[in-house]
């Protein structure tokens, strides 16, 4: 009888990938242990027990299921050849044990292979912070090569006060911290680290704020921008993306960019929200159909809008036109039309998000509805998201008091 099997757990993790497991059946006993590695469910085939060659990374996911099983057949052909009746967590011990034989590896070596993994993933942004990231601490650190052991709760206070000597904003110290943090915390998952050299539970991350000011358009604002008409086309296409997205739950630019034919009804768009993976659909009004209708792309493209010529595009070239059309043809011409509009705000395509999200809280939305609005993964983004935006009750109270 066969006593382990690689397989796949059934049920995905938040990013939607499936855990792949050893499966250990002995002695009526049924029990499985993690690898640590992850894949989707469409790209591990039952019948081998190994990933497809599908995935990117099956060549390094398969070599590592390999190194296990010549570990378990060598344990399993030892008690054989002994005569020795064994049981599943003497079979566990094994690979333990082979873990611990392993070579450890710096955490400058380890966020360095992640940043790898982002970029095989297509996960360009992410890629370019957690490389940011890692220059910064290199730099407080003033050398290239930096152990688990040498980050400690004492380093973070002072790897923060460093940051701030630095002229660094909040939201920024906050991103290198959490990036930082969420690093370290897979780094032990993996087991490339223990869990006692994990030095954020006396430094805490969320103690940091972003207390900068959300720039949004207010109702009268809005019907201004509404309003405007120029003769310019470059004016008129700033003002309607900024509007589509109002009018569309805030939705980002690089998710409008990746709308799609198929997601769209005549009535209504769905879309999986690129960020959180979060199913999003909305009602389109007149107004955004005329939109959809204006910047329509050829009946060949398969996507709604015609900022994409190639029918497949790759990573880089999504996030080099996302960020082209933002600045040159969206966000520059925004401040053109605002300063006509003496509306003297610094606002961003971005903002649009923001604007849908504070009448929201200002027409007393609940929470759940503003979540599910906004395409958030959970509660906590939200509160977290709507705490930093303008309260209309707390003005309207200390202008009661004022008057």
């Amino acid at each position: 009888m066969r006593i382990y099997k690689f397989t796949i757990k059934k049920k995905p993790n938040s990013d939607g990938k499936h855990s792949i497991i050893i499966q250990f059946i002995k002695d009526r006993k049924n029990t499985s242990k993690s690898l640590g590695k992850v894949c989707d469910f469409n790209d591990w085939s039952f019948e081998t027990d190994r990933v497809k060659n599908t995935y990117k990374q099956h060549k390094q996911l398969n070599a590592f299921i390999d190194k296990y099983t010549q570990i378990l057949d060598e344990k399993i052909n030892e008690f054989l050849l002994n005569d020795e009746d064994f049981t599943i967590e003497e079979l566990l011990s094994s690979i333990r044990t082979q873990k611990s034989k392993a070579p450890k590896i710096s955490y400058t070596d380890f966020h360095k292979l992640h940043i790898e993994e982002l970029k095989l993933a297509d996960k360009l942004s992410s890629a370019r912070i957690e490389t940011e990231t890692l220059k910064s601490i290199q730099k407080f650190y003033n050398k290239e090569q930096i152990q688990f052991k040498e980050i400690t709760s004492d380093f973070l206070y002072k790897y923060e006060a460093f940051l701030r000597g630095n002229k660094n904003k909040d939201s920024t110290i906050g991103m290198r911290l959490r990036t930082f943090r969420a690093l370290f915390n897979k780094a032990i998952k993996r087991e490339i680290t223990n869990q006692n050299l994990y030095p954020f539970d006396k430094f805490k991350v969320s103690k940091i704020k972003d207390i900068s000011k959300k720039e949004f358009l207010d109702e009268d604002e809005i019907l201004q921008l509404k309003g405007y008409e120029s003769e310019f086309p470059n004016l008129t296409f700033a003002k309607e993306m900024f509007l589509f997205s109002y009018y569309s739950r805030g939705i980002n630019f690089l998710d409008v960019m990746l709308l799609k034919k198929a997601d769209y009804s005549g009535e209504t768009i769905s879309y999986i929200r690129r960020k959180t993976g979060v199913n999003v659909s909305f009602k389109l009004n007149f107004y955004t159909k005329q939109i959809i209708k204006k910047y329509s792309s050829e009946p060949s493209s398969p996507y709604i809008f015609n900022f994409l010529r190639e029918k497949n595009p790759n990573e880089t070239y999504i996030q080099n036109k996302k960020k082209k059309i933002l600045t040159q043809r969206i966000n520059e011409p925004l401040k053109l039309i605002l300063k006509e509009l003496k509306i003297f705000k610094n606002i961003t395509y971005y903002c649009a998000r923001h604007s849908f999200a504070t009448q929201l809280k200002f027409k007393n939305i609940s929470i759940d509805i503003t979540k599910e609005a906004l395409g958030h993964k959970d509660i906590k983004s939200t509160m977290s998201y709507l705490n930093t935006l303008p309260s209309k009750k707390l003005d309207q109270i200390i202008e009661d008091i004022l008057v």
